[in-house]
């Protein structure tokens, strides 16, 4: 936690997701939600809607209000998904689906009596994931909660949720930031001035998702296909490092990037990019339902593709999220440098 924030639990929020991070990183665009919610700790709504744009810390938020609610503030680097609690449950996507199962457990769990923190509270992650029947399970319990019990459901595509769940919810919005706070804050946790703004774009500014890519040492899409379309060696060396990558994830990552690519070939005729975009969409849909789609046919086929139309491609320059004039000359060189580009 950081040196100017207090040791409560709104504040000592952790990384999005089941595994946590130590020590925890500040994320100023998160504080306006934090402290709305801490000051309205005694009059919380039951049903709370917590969202954001995916990867800009919705699940963050929840595991902060879940550790505050329960007295938790000093769990360390644990999160409210790993603390051991009676009075807490931590609801998370199984094989990227949420089961009604899984909510009626959660149910169950809140109208039981609470046991030490005198109230229960239900985390549903990413609530989105939850299939038709879990969503339905859900709408009595958030019409009609049961006395002292809390019920956040986190997300990142809020446009997902049933219409009758997201009407039944408090919502609350994470609201990004402009991209020249974005970059000095990448760059601020260590991420070189390049990488952050090549991932930004690959990540959909996404500042988590950025972070994680960084810390698990990837490098970005960009300069590896911008070598693959210039010599057949590059081409195959890119298609074979990537053989064992998730390919709905690689494969979102260079959609992204084209799609940043068309926007500034506005104007031309790029109905052909256009149609590459078409087929990494539907390539990348097919790979969530088909786990045992080839990874080296497709990517063969889609590098060929992109090969063909680098000469429109490269006409865009590289994608990277732009910053301020201003930024970019007050930062000189001043840059950090531990994810420097491969």
């Amino acid at each position: 936690m950081t040196e100017d924030l207090p040791s409560d639990g709104l504040r000592a929020f952790s990384c999005e997701g089941q595994a946590p991070r130590a020590p925890p990183l500040r994320a100023p665009w998160l504080l306006p939600l934090l402290e709305q919610l801490r000051a309205r700790r005694e009059r919380l709504p039951h049903a709370l809607l917590i969202e954001g744009p995916r990867g800009w810390g919705a699940d963050r938020v929840a595991n902060a209000l879940a550790l505050d609610l329960m007295d938790l503030a000093s769990a360390g680097s644990k999160t409210a998904s790993e603390v051991a609690h009676p009075d807490l449950r931590w609801i998370a996507p199984d094989k990227n689906v949420i089961k009604v199962d899984a909510v009626r457990r959660a149910i169950d769990f809140l109208v039981q009596t609470p046991q030490l923190a005198g109230r229960k509270i239900a985390v549903i992650q990413d609530a989105d994931k939850m299939n038709l029947n879990a969503a339905n399970a859900l709408l009595k319990t958030l019409e009609e909660p049961p006395v002292e019990s809390f019920l956040a459901l986190s997300t990142g595509n809020p446009g997902r949720l049933l219409p009758t769940v997201r009407s039944r919810c408090q919502r609350f919005a994470i609201r990004p930031v402009a991209n020249d706070a974005l970059l000095d804050w990448l760059l601020a946790q260590g991420v070189a001035a390049d990488a952050g703004a090549y991932f930004a774009v690959e990540y959909g500014g996404a500042p988590f998702a950025v972070l994680e890519a960084a810390d698990s040492e990837q490098t970005p899409l960009w300069p590896a296909l911008e070598a693959a379309a210039g010599a057949p060696a590059a081409a195959k060396r890119f298609v074979d490092s990537h053989r064992d990558a998730d390919l709905a994830d690689l494969v979102g990552r260079w959609l992204r990037i084209v799609c940043w690519l068309l926007r500034r070939l506005a104007g031309r005729d790029a109905a052909a990019a256009l149609h590459f975009a078409d087929d990494l969409a539907t390539t990348r849909r097919i790979a969530l339902l088909n786990t045992s789609l080839s990874r080296p046919m497709q990517l063969q086929r889609l590098v060929s593709l992109w090969v063909r139309l680098w000469p429109l491609f490269r006409l865009a320059g590289p994608p990277r999220l732009q910053e301020s004039p201003q930024r970019g000359s007050a930062r000189g060189d001043g840059s950090a440098t531990r994810r420097p580009l491969a």
